[in-house]
């Protein structure tokens, strides 16, 4: 997290959240935690009295290509390519419900080395499309190996479920384990319980950052125009050029809560 005197930022993998940490480091009264800690992880403030709550947020389209790109080049030290390349079966991770000997199966049977080989190629369309098929096709979640796929709302992706540990505190989002709501219900629930009030984009990161520190009266420091990785210049180009039909589909129908709170467009499948 990166918490100054009235505000804190929580930190959304894949939203450009580094480049948030480099400008920060220049101040001495900010301080930077671990990188992605949340609210939930940081004891040490009473962080909810803070009058500005932000968050960071991005188009999904670019999210899920920007999270598949960086696992390509990570490999193991990636949490996604862990997730999906290894047996996880340690207690900590484990939800005891309805979905758990259907996930205990899944770990023990999943084919590891073929997960694992989705990752080899960065430019490699077949595999991120099929990367996202695993991530976001219900019958495919016991598969990746975290909480998520504890999750039994067909329709609830995993963006919107990383978006909610990031930024609702864990006594009101796990909420998403229970089978006894609506998916309707769990994404109003969670939405009025968001603790964060002001949001970042990404791909206006450098105005909303310049926006907030003048109104705060905070000094704007050196202040370098955000290099856009790979990703963004492949999606400018043609979006449906690295994504299938299918896949689009997907991520417009389980990313249907952030597409319409934070009004990105949906590209038609």
């Amino acid at each position: 997290m990166i918490i100054g005197k009235k505000f804190f930022i929580t930190e959304m993998p894949k939203t450009g959240t580094t480049f948030l940490r480099n400008y920060f480091v220049q101040y001495k009264d900010i301080e930077l935690t671990i990188h992605h800690e949340t609210i939930n992880q940081n004891k040490r403030y009473n962080l909810l009295n803070f009058k500005s709550r932000i968050g960071v947020i991005r188009n999904p389209y670019e999210w899920y290509l920007s999270i598949w790109k960086s696992t390509c080049k990570e490999k193991r030290r990636s949490p996604i390519y862990a997730d999906l390349a290894s047996i996880r079966l340690k207690l900590r991770r484990l939800k005891f419900n309805k979905r758990l000997s259907g996930y205990i199966f899944s770990q023990i049977t999943k084919d590891r080395k073929k997960l694992g080989s989705l990752f080899e190629n960065v430019h490699s369309k077949k595999n991120f499309n099929k990367f996202l098929d695993i991530m976001l096709n219900f019958k495919n979640r016991q598969m990746i190996g975290s909480e998520y796929s504890f999750v039994p709302f067909k329709n609830l992706g995993y963006m919107t479920y990383i978006f909610f540990s990031q930024n609702v505190l864990r006594r009101n989002y796990n909420i998403v384990y229970d089978s006894k709501y609506k998916l309707e219900e769990i994404l109003n629930y969670n939405n009025l319980n968001l603790y964060t009030n002001i949001f970042f984009k990404t791909e206006n990161l450098n105005h909303n950052l310049k926006k907030f520190l003048t109104r705060n009266n905070i000094e704007i420091k050196s202040l370098n125009i955000l290099n856009k990785n790979s990703t963004s210049k492949i999606l400018k180009k043609d979006y449906k050029n690295f994504f299938t039909t299918k896949s689009i589909s997907l991520i417009n129908t389980k990313e249907d809560y952030i597409f319409k709170k934070f009004n990105y467009r949906k590209l038609s499948s």
